[in-house]
């Protein structure tokens, strides 16, 4: 009887520890309960905010903006959960799964603040997004509907933000996501060059026009040719892959057609107070003035990438306190002057005056009166935004040196493309 009282109780210390420990680890996985935690430990709300930002984005930086959001301290918290960085693969794809099935069963954090990558640029095939495609995360009703918060914002001058990439973030629904940076695809001259064509024009003057420097500024990246990629309505490409074979074609036959001495042309992102690129850093601020080219898409305008964006959950125990980060986030001065924007995210702020006269002293968005004019006439020509995914890294690989292998290319793309599309 001895040895099967110690047996029995041998199995119940071991279910205890077992149940003991899975509790814990529930504790660590599940965002609500970590926030549960939090409340009790303060007795004030607490809003679970996922961060995905730029790879190594300083934690300092993000909370001394979030820190000072009205309420902070005094009427609710904060609980961040900053994923891992895309070079952590295996780490990140954990995180990512976990939080992801916390949506799936009505859970998971109130805010998302989130960057998209630019493949090509700062992003490769094996960089994961959180949110793949969040125009369809839009559809299948993942984001709370935004109108009545926006109309009611003490911070938001809704008509001093670009206007089509915020109405990237709106569906039938309303407002769903708050897009707050993008950039765009752009070609850089001395200011001593002087176009002799009338802009804008659609990509394919460009590749026609007979200054060379055109036709080198028309040589950009396939899916800011292209501009809108994907019907959303019927989740399926907004192009053809006879059209997409097409302009491959094109593209390489202009390319091939350009003097060597003309090709050499700095092809560059709008990033903070500079245009940036891998090998270039052309400073915006100082004296020198440029002549600036956009790559504009088929359709005649300008196709902008969103690099960063908020939303807040459908299902967030906090939706208030949530829209009190985006309000501030969307507060011109923090757009061009706080720790969040110029250290963690990429791109340009959606507040369009952005870089003028009364930008903040301090702000990496400063700019002389000639560029932030030209670069002012390029954001007035956007009529496409996108946010960088999946339909981008594979318009990326496609190959066009080989003739055959361009046609087998384009093809093996635009199927894996109208799987991935079918798929979200």
């Amino acid at each position: 009887m001895k040895k099967v009282t110690a047996l029995m109780l041998a199995v119940m210390l071991l279910l205890t520890l077992s149940n003991c420990g899975r509790k814990a680890r529930d504790g660590i996985k599940d965002t609500v309960a970590k926030t549960e935690n939090l409340e009790e430990t303060t007795g004030l709300k607490t809003v679970s905010v996922l961060v995905d930002l730029v790879d190594d984005a300083p934690a300092e930086a993000i909370t001394k903006t979030l820190n000072k959001v009205h309420g902070f301290g005094e009427e609710f918290m904060y609980q961040l959960e900053i994923l891992p960085p895309s070079f952590n693969a295996q780490e990140r794809d954990i995180a990512i799964t976990r939080v992801r099935t916390e949506i799936m069963a009505g859970k998971g954090p109130d805010l998302f603040i989130c960057a998209h990558k630019l493949y090509g640029y700062n992003a490769g095939l094996d960089t994961t997004l959180f949110f793949k495609f969040p125009v369809q995360a839009m559809s299948n009703h993942l984001f709370l509907p935004l109108d009545n918060y926006i109309e009611n914002a003490g911070n938001i001058d809704w008509d001093s933000l670009q206007p089509v990439v915020m109405n990237a973030g709106r569906n039938e629904e309303g407002q769903q996501i708050i897009p707050l940076t993008y950039t765009f695809e752009a070609t850089l001259f001395d200011s001593s060059y002087t176009p002799e064509a009338k802009f804008p024009m659609t990509w394919e003057r460009m590749t026609e026009d007979p200054d060379p420097n055109i036709c080198a500024a028309s040589n950009g990246y396939l899916y800011n040719i292209i501009g809108n990629l994907a019907d959303y309505s019927k989740d399926a490409p907004a192009f053809s892959e006879e059209e997409l074979l097409g302009w491959v074609t094109k593209q390489y036959d202009t390319w091939q057609s350009i003097p060597e001495e003309s090709r050499d042309v700095p092809r560059v992102w709008m990033d903070q107070g500079y245009l940036s690129d891998p090998d270039v850093d052309i400073s915006l601020s100082g004296e020198e003035e440029y002549t600036m080219i956009p790559l504009y898409n088929r359709l005649g305008g300008v196709t902008a990438n969103i690099t960063t964006f908020a939303a807040i959950n459908r299902n967030a125990r906090y939706p208030d306190e949530a829209f009190r980060v985006i309000d501030y986030l969307l507060d011109p001065e923090v757009q061009q002057t706080s720790n969040i924007f110029q250290y963690c995210m990429q791109g340009l702020p959606v507040y369009t005056g952005t870089g003028n006269s009364d930008t903040p002293s301090g702000s990496c968005w400063q700019m002389n009166e000639t560029n932030y004019k030209a670069i002012t006439e390029m954001q007035e020509q956007i009529n496409a935004a996108n946010f960088p995914g999946p339909v981008d890294a594979n318009l990326w690989t496609v190959q066009w040196y080989d003739e055959e292998a361009r046609k087998k290319s384009v093809h093996e793309k635009y199927v894996l493309i109208e799987m991935l599309l079918a798929e979200s």
